[in-house]
């Protein structure tokens, strides 16, 4: 079975606590009809990287990070080469963690800005 992580190619490029970064590759699989890379795409990869940056933040034998609200503006696209999401922490509370996730292309141009809130669910 693929995830959505295998099926859109996204890979880790760097992560220590509280900051990951993650790429994309901007292909077909990630394009709206008219060729530029859709706007859901790029939440995925938002929503990924602040999910496992917070995994990396708690024991999820015991408690996982679920996304709870994302917010994305759009300010500009991409029609091919990588996307980067850098997701950085803003706040780490017992139970939502609250992260800035910035999507640049491969010039650090801004494509967009994020907040992503995830709820730290308890496992039982």
């Amino acid at each position: 079975m693929t995830n959505l992580i295998e099926l859109l190619e996204m890979k880790v490029v760097e992560q220590h606590d509280g900051y990951i970064k993650m790429t994309m590759p901007v292909t077909d699989k990630v394009k709206q009809p008219f060729g530029y890379l859709h706007g859901g795409a790029t939440m995925a990869l938002g929503e990924t990287a602040c999910s496992m940056g917070s995994a990396h933040l708690v024991d999820t034998t015991k408690e996982i990070p679920v996304g709870l609200e994302m917010n994305v503006n759009h300010i500009k696209s991409a029609k091919d080469g990588n996307v980067f999401a850098e997701a950085s922490i803003i706040h780490q509370g017992r139970t939502t963690h609250i992260w800035e996730i910035r999507i640049i292309d491969e010039q650090e141009n801004l494509i967009s800005i994020m907040r992503g809130t995830l709820l730290i669910k308890q496992i039982t």
